[in-house]
């Protein structure tokens, strides 16, 4: 199961998300559709690509096909609206944006056009909400509208050939790590793999994804385990070692620390 490829499921005739979430907050990961997050109250921290913001009510989140991020749960109370559709609603083929790019994927709109974003985003929920005869149309339409109005108020530049190159040499390590998690991986092993300097591994590592390759591998080795715990009755011992542990005792310690509770602790509840 890939944990850091995101893979959404949509009705096959109107390929689109949209929710509004308390205090949300996800781990990092990427995927071909795009997602555009409003924060309609409070704040939080979020992570796009090698940039990570702390954002506040009014502001825009916009993360194109396959870029990387992540949401951190900043100890405040926030409340955010997340748009996720497919680029083939734009017209794209594949990914949008493909010909531009945003300066940065964080955007304050000014106060005269804030309210004419926000309507057309709410307006998208609204109709996804309670479908009506030409709603699939309408969403459509409001959906080009909105997008249209964000990349004629957002900065563009052409798109680099380096980001994009650094962001799917980024995919490819994340993808590796997911397929060998049950193995030793060290950071030394894993940067000569790459070849790459450790010390500019673990740096490029943290600043992308806004945790250390450690945390990121003991997410990914818990998210496996947990799975197993509620699926499955091997013994706690045998899941904590195919899931990469070498130690029950390292696996109860790492996955209370992430999770807040021990693995029997899950399993009694």
């Amino acid at each position: 199961m890939k944990f850091f490829y995101q893979n959404w499921k949509f009705d096959s005739l109107l390929p689109l998300h949209i929710f509004t979430h308390n205090n949300i907050a996800f781990h990092a990961h990427c995927h071909p559709e795009v997602e555009i997050i409003y924060v309609e109250s409070g704040s939080l921290v979020l992570g796009v690509n090698e940039e990570r913001r702390q954002v506040f009510e009014g502001e825009f989140i916009i993360c194109g096909s396959n870029d990387i991020h992540y949401l951190e749960y900043a100890g405040m109370d926030s409340r955010a609206t997340v748009l996720i559709f497919k680029p083939e609603l734009l017209g794209a083929s594949r990914i949008w944006p493909s010909e531009f790019q945003f300066t940065s994927p964080y955007f304050t709109p000014q106060p005269e056009l804030r309210p004419q974003l926000v309507e057309l985003m709410h307006s998208i929920q609204r109709e996804t909400e309670n479908p009506a005869a030409g709603s699939s149309m309408m969403i459509r339409g409001t959906l080009l509208q909105f997008c249209a109005l964000l990349q004629r108020s957002v900065t563009c530049i052409p798109k680099g050939k380096e980001p994009y190159e650094q962001r799917a040499r980024m995919q490819k390590i994340l993808s590796y790590i997911e397929e060998n998690c049950r193995t030793e991986i060290t950071l030394e092993s894993i940067s000569k793999h790459f070849n790459i300097d450790p010390y500019h591994f673990s740096r490029s590592f943290k600043s992308t994804l806004g945790i250390s390759f450690k945390t990121y591998l003991n997410t990914v080795r818990v998210s496996l385990a947990e799975i197993k715990l509620e699926t499955t009755e091997d013994s706690i011992l045998d899941i904590a070692l195919e899931c990469g542990f070498t130690s029950i005792r390292t696996f109860n310690r790492v996955y209370k620390t992430l999770k807040g509770r021990t693995p029997s602790e899950l399993r009694k509840a």
